[in-house]
């Protein structure tokens, strides 16, 4: 089954004409792209283009309707907490070198325990890395939605999609 490289957010009611806008930068460099609306206002992006370079289309011409982008790092096929802790804690010694971190959770379409997965994260990595909400090398952003969870590791702001984007 092929991955998601993006999970988008939109704004309110905005959803079917920000499809199109998304897919319409997207084909420049993949026409094989596809959108899908998983939950309200949240769109997984499927392309065989790198999280990365999907990522850079979108930013630098974001469609009006978008909210926020969240270049997928990791997908684990699990919504049990505990699970979730082990794979991305594992995942991110592997893998990602930074000095500062802290954790943000997302729940949607789904409830489950938001802070003990980022406490879990948190705990996982000490001594690893510090945990700083002033001022993070990165940002370690745990979306679940539905029935599987999407790791980004991001800088602080960087998810964010607005005019300012562009400077």
């Amino acid at each position: 089954m092929e991955e998601p490289k993006l999970i988008l957010t939109v704004k309110n009611n905005k959803n079917n004409k920000c499809i199109i806008e998304i897919l319409n930068r997207l084909y420049l460099k993949d026409l094989n792209s596809k959108a899908e609306e998983i939950v309200k206002n949240v769109i997984l992006i499927y392309t065989s283009l790198s999280p990365i370079m999907a990522y850079g289309l979108l930013i630098s011409a974001p469609p009006s309707c978008l909210a926020k982008i969240y270049p997928v790092d990791l997908v684990i096929h699990s919504v049990k907490e505990q699970e979730i802790i082990d794979k991305i804690t594992k995942f991110l010694k592997k893998n990602i070198h930074f000095k500062t971190f802290y954790v943000d959770c997302y729940d949607r379409g789904i409830k489950i325990n938001c802070r003990e997965i980022e406490i879990g994260i948190g705990i996982g990595l000490k001594g690893f890395a510090n945990v700083d909400y002033k001022n993070p090398e990165k940002v370690i952003v745990v979306n679940v939605i539905k029935n599987s969870t999407y790791l980004s590791v991001i800088k602080k702001g960087q998810e964010k999609v607005s005019v300012i984007s562009l400077r």
